[in-house]
């Protein structure tokens, strides 16, 4: 077996597939790193999946998603939820199998320090202007900040930017709330007065994740695959959680980024456990009910035409849960 040249991934799974796959083809997005990333460069894949992993990149949620339906790719290794929102209500058959990344920390909004916003003076944000992306999950989060602050969210001007965008517009006084992600993130971070801390935002709901997206079909003629799949995602998610800066290398080669940007792009990504993932607060129902707060907003904005009565079907923990129960050996 070839080992991980930083860590051992310390597993072998005894079982075999239901299907043999020859290769198992997967998608995921440019410059995002994660720690499957390193499984890509060490084998780890190839070696407990018994089938050659092909790694395809794309640059847009919808890419992904026609290249999934098409069965170019089986698995998306990380997807938007609300890109997944829109896809599965207009009825394509995709499950969201696993959380790929939380990311609590990786976006927020900020106040312009001429409002002298502070957890006693949240009414400074009525009547407010704000530059945001409308219809992304940040969209969704500022209102139930507003709301969670006591203000009405439809006293706020909301003003469609891109996180650059809103973060210079706040930079010149010319908005009085910018909410971003990314590169943005550090020049809010540096100007603005955050509007709500990383707990705060878990206290009233508010969460930011990407989810692993398979195509049902795949999924029913493959389970095993699925499941071996994500135990090894999981190992990776581990030992990086526990030592990142050993795996970074190894992340950052197959992505072709330097290895700086990829330690500050992951510096605030977390990876629960399977065990936490499979509990209330994640895909045992946390998700569920997210996913129709969310299609039901977006709705009412009139960014979606319209949502589904439930989005339950759209989420399948039982991979997940195979993959939890996989028997191991010590591989050392």
């Amino acid at each position: 077996m070839k080992h991980l040249s930083f860590f051992t991934l310390g597993l072998i799974f005894i079982f075999s597939a239901a299907h043999a796959q020859d290769r198992l083809q997967i998608g995921y997005f440019d410059e995002w790193p994660l720690p499957a990333h390193y499984g890509q460069t060490s084998g780890a894949y190839d070696e407990v999946l018994g089938a050659k992993a092909e790694w395809t990149a794309y640059n847009s949620s919808t890419a992904m998603f026609a290249a999934l339906e098409s069965g170019d790719i089986q698995i998306a290794l990380s997807q938007g939820l609300v890109p997944f929102l829109t896809i599965t209500t207009a009825g394509h058959d995709f499950k969201m199998v696993d959380i790929a990344v939380s990311y609590p920390a990786n976006e927020n909004c900020f106040a312009h320090p001429d409002l002298r916003f502070s957890a006693t003076n949240t009414a400074v944000l009525n009547g407010t202007t704000a530059a945001l992306a409308i219809g992304t999950t940040v969209h969704f989060n500022l209102n139930r900040t507003l709301t969670h602050f006591g203000i009405d969210p439809a006293s706020v001007e909301m003003v469609n930017m891109t996180p650059i965008q809103a973060a210079a517009a706040l930079k010149q006084g010319k908005v009085d709330i910018a909410c971003g992600w990314g590169p943005a993130l550090s020049t809010l971070q540096d100007f603005g007065s955050v509007l709500l801390s990383n707990d705060q935002k878990a206290e009233i709901g508010i969460n930011n994740y990407d989810a692993i997206v398979i195509r049902s079909s795949f999924g029913a003629d493959n389970p095993e695959v699925v499941a071996k799949f994500l135990k090894v995602t999981a190992e990776l998610n581990t030992a990086f959680t526990a030592s990142a800066a050993r795996m970074i290398p190894g992340i950052a080669t197959p992505l072709d980024m330097f290895e700086g940007t990829v330690a500050e792009s992951m510096a605030g990504f977390e990876f629960p456990s399977i065990t936490a993932k499979l509990g209330e607060s994640w895909l045992g129902g946390g998700v569920q009910t997210h996913l129709k707060q969310l299609a039901d907003f977006f709705v009412v904005q009139g960014t979606m035409d319209n949502d589904l009565d439930d989005y339950a079907h759209t989420v399948d923990a039982t991979y997940l849960q195979a993959a939890a129960d996989l028997p191991l050996i010590d591989a050392e």
